[in-house]
C-alpha cells in the first residue's frame, strides 16, 4: 500500500539546513566581504536576497569570497547578478575572490563568466577598486592595543595600567622579560606580531589577582595565563581595527618563558615599544608590522 506524502511536510534535514546561515558578512572601511560556505542552499539564498538591501546601504564595494565554494547554484548566480546590478546603481562594484577552477567552469557553462569580475585575492581586489588599506605604524593602529591592554587588565585583574612614552625599537635594543605572550597579526595586506612581556614579579601579582589566590611560582598551571592575557588584548584591539578596515584575522597565541629572555622581532618592518607602569609593576608591549 502506498502512503500519500504530504508535500507541506519539511524533513528534519531541511529544517537543520534552514537553521544555519551558510555565509558571513564582514563590514570594513570602504569594502564588505561576503564569505560563502560550500553549502549554498535555496533557503540561504532567500535569506541573502532579503539581506542585500541592508548590505548595499553601507555604500561599500563588495568582495565575494569563494574560497570554500566548488560550484555556485543557479539561484545564487541570479542573486549575485541582481546584487551586482543594485551596487552599480550606487557606483559600487562587486568582485569574486579566491575563485577555484571549478567555479570558473561553472560560470562559463552558464555563459556569464564575463559578467562577474574576478580577482586573485582580497589585496588585488582592493587595489583594483582603488582602496588602500592602512598598514603604517601610526597612533590609529597603536591606540587600540593601548586601550585594550588597559581595559583587559582592569576587568580581568583589577589592575590599573598606564602607558609610558612610545618609542621605535632599534636593532641593538634588548628588552628582557621572564614570561611573554606572542601573537601573530595576519591580514591579506600585511602581517606582524604583538608581544606582551612581564617581569616575574609583575606576572605573579597579575596571576594572583586573576585567580584570587597568591601565586608564588611560574609553573605549568599559570604558564598559559600570559597567552590568555595576550589573546584577550589582541581580540579587543582586532575588533576596533577591523571596524576601521584593517581586515585582521584570528590568530593563536604562544608563550615564551625563561629568566631575562629577550625578543628578536619576526617582522621586517618597524617595531614599536610601549612601556607600561601599573600598581603591580612594569611590563611592556611590542608591536611590529611588515608587508
Amino acid at each position: 500500500m502506498k502512503i500519500k506524502q504530504n508535500k507541506n511536510l519539511i524533513s528534519s534535514e531541511m529544517i537543520f539546513t534552514m537553521g544555519q546561515k551558510n555565509y558571513s558578512v564582514e563590514f570594513n572601511q570602504g569594502y564588505t566581504i561576503i564569505k560563502l560556505d560550500h553549502l549554498l542552499d535555496y533557503f540561504n539564498c532567500k535569506l541573502f536576497i532579503e539581506e542585500m538591501p541592508s548590505i548595499a546601504r553601507k555604500q561599500n564595494h563588495v568582495l565575494i569570497n569563494c574560497e570554500k565554494v566548488t560550484a555556485i547554484p543557479k539561484d545564487w548566480i541570479r542573486a549575485l547578478m541582481l546584487f551586482q546590478m543594485s551596487l552599480k546603481k550606487i557606483n559600487k562594484g562587486l568582485k569574486l575572490v579566491h575563485v577555484n577552477q571549478n567555479v570558473l567552469v561553472c560560470l562559463k557553462k552558464e555563459g556569464i563568466d564575463q559578467f562577474f569580475k574576478v580577482s586573485l585575492d582580497v589585496k588585488d581586489a582592493l587595489e583594483e577598486f582603488g582602496i588602500s588599506v592602512k598598514k603604517k605604524m601610526d597612533m590609529e593602529f597603536l591606540n587600540p592595543f593601548l586601550s585594550a591592554t588597559i581595559k583587559v587588565l582592569k576587568i580581568q585583574a583589577h589592575t590599573h595600567a598606564q602607558p609610558g612614552k612610545i618609542y621605535l625599537k632599534k636593532p641593538t635594543d634588548k628588552l628582557y622579560g621572564d614570561i611573554s605572550g606572542i601573537i601573530g597579526i595576519v591580514s591579506d595586506n600585511f602581517k606582524g606580531s604583538v608581544v606582551i612581556s612581564f617581569p616575574k614579579n609583575t606576572f605573579l601579582k597579575l596571576m594572583s589577582r586573576m585567580l584570587g589566590e597568591e601565586v608564588l611560582t611560574i609553573d605549568r598551571e599559570i604558564f598559559d595565563g600570559a597567552g590568555e592575557i595576550t589573546n584577550m588584548i589582541f581580540g579587543q584591539a582586532k575588533v576596533e581595527l577591523n571596524a576601521k578596515g584593517f581586515g585582521i584575522k584570528t590568530a593563536l597565541p604562544s608563550v615564551v618563558s625563561g629568566e631575562n629572555h629577550s625578543h628578536s622581532s619576526t617582522t621586517r618592518g618597524p617595531v614599536m615599544v610601549v612601556p607600561f607602569e601599573s600598581d603591580i609593576g612594569s611590563f611592556f608591549v611590542e608591536i611590529g608590522l611588515s608587508d
